[in-house]
């Protein structure tokens, strides 16, 4: 436990050379994935234990504690003096900020329960499994912050999923689509005009799923190539999602 690299950022580490990060699938990666798995399972039971009026209250708490885990991690970026433009909330998980609150405060579950199924918890997951925050060490602000709060999504797609609240349709997968591609395209030219990467439009994400896609469509056709590739990605997780989705209601239902 080094306290000397807890609030070093990414160019910090750049800058100096430093070789601190971790590997993925090493011990303390598996032993992360693992207490997010166990934590999950167990919030998860007590919520479906609990009355009406308190699991509404639950994920309010959840909703409002995702949003604040990224207020504050800003207001230390900005205390560090780190390039804020590097950490604003547009990547896919930062989203799920937004479809949290309104899951929990408003009346558009149809909408938002559906986006958390589809893209907000698969999208967690996969930043979990392929986390591009290895640079930093395990004892570090951004590597704990990040941990969380991908586990903090995936906490609460469990509680609703597994109480019943949220069963995943096809007409919710292709909303999902419609509103993820009415944003990336901002997100697209916002990447243009900042040099950044998010939602990892411009580039993969080392130890991805999105290496191939670069590999196949990227190498041949450029950038078009490599988004069009994503987008077919996404498309066809998205329908495996659904064939899971499926299997497990049916698995319920018996």
């Amino acid at each position: 436990m080094n306290l000397e690299y807890f609030f070093i950022y990414s160019a910090q580490i750049k800058e100096r050379g430093l070789d601190i990060g971790f590997d993925l699938y090493c011990t303390g990666h598996l032993i992360w994935l693992a207490a997010m798995l166990i934590v999950g399972i167990l919030i998860s039971n007590w919520y479906k234990k609990i009355d009406i009026d308190g699991q509404l209250k639950t994920r309010k708490f959840f909703a409002v504690a995702l949003a604040a885990m990224e207020i504050i991690k800003n207001i230390v970026i900005v205390i560090l003096g780190a390039p804020i433009i590097e950490y604003l909330p547009f990547h896919l998980c930062s989203f799920a900020i937004f479809a949290l609150l309104f899951d929990a405060f408003a009346n558009k579950r149809h909408i938002t329960s559906q986006m958390i199924a589809y893209a907000f918890f698969p999208g967690a997951m996969a930043a979990l499994l392929f986390c591009n925050w290895t640079e930093y060490p395990f004892f570090n602000f951004m590597s704990i912050h990040s941990f969380v709060f991908h586990g903090w999504i995936g906490f609460y797609f469990l509680m609703i999923y597994r109480n019943g609240e949220v069963r995943p349709n096809y007409k919710g997968l292709w909303n999902t689509v419609k509103v993820i591609g009415a944003v990336a395209p901002f997100v697209f030219v916002f990447n243009l005009y900042s040099g950044q990467n998010y939602l990892f439009l411009n580039e993969a994400s080392p130890g991805s799923p999105l290496v191939p896609v670069w590999d196949i469509f990227g190498t041949r056709f450029g950038l078009p190539g490599y988004v069009l590739g994503c987008v077919l990605l996404v498309v066809a997780v998205f329908h495996i999602l659904y064939v899971v989705y499926r299997l497990l209601d049916k698995r319920n239902n018996k």
